[in-house]
Parts: C-alpha cells; structure tokens; sequence
C-alpha cells in the first residue's frame, strides 16, 4: 500500500475490544493521505486526535518497530531510537490486533515479522541492541 494510498497507511497494532474502538483503546500505524503521510501515527482512544513521529518510512523497507507502555506513558521507538512518545490511559482489554486496527479499518497491507511481547518495560539500551543488524 503506498503511504498516501488512504487516509491511513496501515494500522500496525490495535490494543482494544474486537469490533470497534472505545476510549481507552491503543492503536499504532503509519499516516496516510490524512496527515503525517509515512510516520508513525500512535492514536489513543477513539479521538481522532493522533501523536506522529518525525522519520519516513519508506515502503518496502524492513523496520524495527517497539512499543513501550509505563503507567499511561508510552514510547515508540524505530530502528532502535526513539521516534515519540505520548501519555494516555489505557484499559485493559482481552484482545490484542496485529496487522489492524480492532475495528477492522485500514488494515496493514504489508508483512510483520518476529513479533514479541515482553512481561516488563525494555530500556532504551536493550532496544538499541534489539535493534542492531549485527544481533
């Protein structure tokens, strides 16, 4: 999908209830032709309102993508550098969505791969060696 291909490239992950989008949901993917065409795009709740990063992503390219959650504090980090962060509450809620948004919009046209979820917050160090071609 080109990166202004729709109002929303690709929804990467979506933390929320299946079927739709409340409050306190987390979604993360890439801007489209809405605004912040080819950066990362993090959405908390159903405010349309959307914190972006500041680097392209050029298609087809192969990116390290992580998402940390402490307290409402959340940090996004691409290729093992932070790209931003925001605050929010978020819920708790039994479905995690990979390669969506819960609510089935703007799904991700694309491939993930090695996905991983850690039982704890990774410091900025261990994601900078997760991050490293030569791991």
């Amino acid at each position: 999908m080109p990166n202004d291909g729709r109002e929303v490239s690709g929804w990467i992950l979506s933390y929320g209830n299946d079927h739709g989008i409340s409050p306190n949901s987390l979604h993360l993917g890439i801007g489209g032709n809405s605004g912040n065409t080819g950066q990362l795009v993090l959405q908390i709740g159903d405010n349309p309102q959307r914190t972006s990063g500041k680097t392209i992503t050029p298609r087809w390219d192969w990116q390290h993508l992580v998402l940390t959650k402490q307290g409402n504090h959340l940090k996004v980090f691409l290729n093992g550098k932070q790209e931003l962060e925001s605050k929010g509450k978020i819920g708790t809620f039994p479905d995690l969505f990979f390669g969506g948004r819960s609510d089935n919009q703007h799904n991700w046209e694309g491939r993930l791969d090695e996905i991983c979820i850690f039982d704890r917050t990774l410091s900025p160090k261990e994601i900078e060696i997760l991050a490293s071609p030569n791991l």
